[in-house]
This record gives structure tokens, sequence and C-alpha cells, in this order.
């Protein structure tokens, strides 16, 4: 499904053109959120981002990290080469353990020989070098999706039997939790049912339900799945859980 087939299905059950304006924003939120929240594999990149380091500073936001094909960082940096270490460098996930080896931050070099990076908020990190050197590292890491800017643009790492039962029920959800009335007016005629119901087709995308395969069975298939933040939600309670 692509942008315009999404927004058509959100038409048809929300039954409401005023909050058609909405949707472009909330689609690429959810997509965000979703490639957040789990491993994707089509997010991990296949080909380095580039990213200058200089022998007068430190630390950099991996946001700076550039992409032949424009990929941003979005979590998760698992492999980082140079020169003089081509097959990978150790990563730490502690920038302390940088200050540990080099408390002022003046040890110079030619290489790089050991980096470390924290999550900066969501989408960026900062990211640790030592010894400070004029180089050139090569980073992997998940990228943010491609954002949808066209009607006719297709989600880059969610297939379409997950973009209906996971991210349309999650984009209703939010729908729903911004304008309760749309529950009754485009859902089963009772707000509660309708979240029920919404709540549980989200929960049967996730975890499998009426003979079909679950997202989070799906990405096991391809790798070890790692799911941040807390349990995907369903129930009434768990429907505040959904990052709107």
């Amino acid at each position: 499904m692509n942008r315009g087939d999404i927004k058509a299905e959100l038409m048809i059950i929300l039954r409401d053109p005023t909050v058609e304006s909405s949707f472009d924003t909330w689609i690429n939120n959810e997509l965000e959120q979703l490639a957040y929240q789990f491993d994707f594999p089509q997010l991990r990149l296949k080909t380095p981002a580039s990213l200058i380091t200089v022998n007068t500073a430190w630390q950099y936001n991996l946001t700076a990290a550039t992409h032949a094909s424009s990929y941003a960082f979005q979590k998760k940096l698992f492999r980082v080469t140079n020169d003089l270490f081509d097959t990978g460098m150790r990563i730490d996930t502690d920038i302390l353990l940088i200050d540990d080896i080099d408390p002022d931050h003046s040890d110079t070099g030619t290489d790089v020989q050991r980096v470390a990076y924290e999550l900066e908020g969501r989408n960026n990190a900062i990211l640790a070098t030592w010894p400070m050197a004029n180089d050139v590292l090569s980073l992997w890491f998940y990228r943010k999706p491609t954002a949808l800017t066209l009607d006719t643009q297709f989600p880059d790492f969610l297939p379409d039997e997950y973009v209906v039962d996971v991210l349309i029920p999650r984009l209703v959800l939010r729908a729903f939790r911004l304008w309760p009335e749309l529950a009754t007016e485009g859902g089963a005629g009772d707000a509660t049912r309708a979240m029920v119901l919404w709540t549980q087709r989200y929960h049967d995308g996730i975890y499998g339900g009426e003979g079909k395969i679950g997202l989070l069975d799906a990405l096991r298939k391809s790798k070890p799945v790692r799911v941040r933040g807390p349990r995907p939600g369903f129930g009434l309670a768990g429907a505040d859980r959904f990052s709107f």
C-alpha cells in the first residue's frame, strides 16, 4: 500500500474529512515510531555512512554522518571502521569509558582507535572518539525510514500485510485518542467497543492471531528482534502506551 492507499483506507474507517489534513504527518510519525521500536533488517545499513573527525575534537553528532543515499541515523551503531581497523573497532555504549581513558581529552593520534556513543533524544546520538585524529570513520547503523512525501510512495521497510495489520490500527487509535467522537462515528457505534476492537487488531498484528504471523515473529525469522521501550500495549490501558 502506498501513502494514497493508506489515506483512503483511513477515510473509509474514520468517515470524517476534517481530519484528512493530518494524515500525511501521522503516517510518517507512526512509521518512524515503528522503525525506532523494532529492528527492521531493511533499515540496517548495507553500505556505510562517513564521518570526518579532526584532531581538535572528540565528540560528534551522528546526524553529521553522510551517506550516499542520504540515509540518516536513527539508532543502534553496530560497526565502525577506518584504515587502522578495517574489520571494525570496539564500540562502547557509555561515553564515560572514553573519559576514563583520556580524562582531559587531550590525546591525539593519526587514527581513531576506540569509540563510544550514547543516544541523545530520538534520532540522534553523540559519538565520542579516542584519540582525537584527522580521520574518516565508516559507520553502520539503523537508519530513519524514508519519509513519504507523495501519495505514490510506499513505506520502504514495512510489508503490506503489516501496513494493514499494524500501521493502520495505530493510525486509527491515534485518531480516536485525539478525537474520541470519531470512535463512535467511524468505529463500532460505541467508543469503548471501538477502542477495544482496534487495539485488539493492533495486538494481533504485533503478536499474531487468526492464523496470521505477527510482526514480531516475522522479524525473528530474519534476525533476533529487539523491542525498545515498553511492551507494545493493547487493551484500553495499553492504548495509552502508543507514542503519539
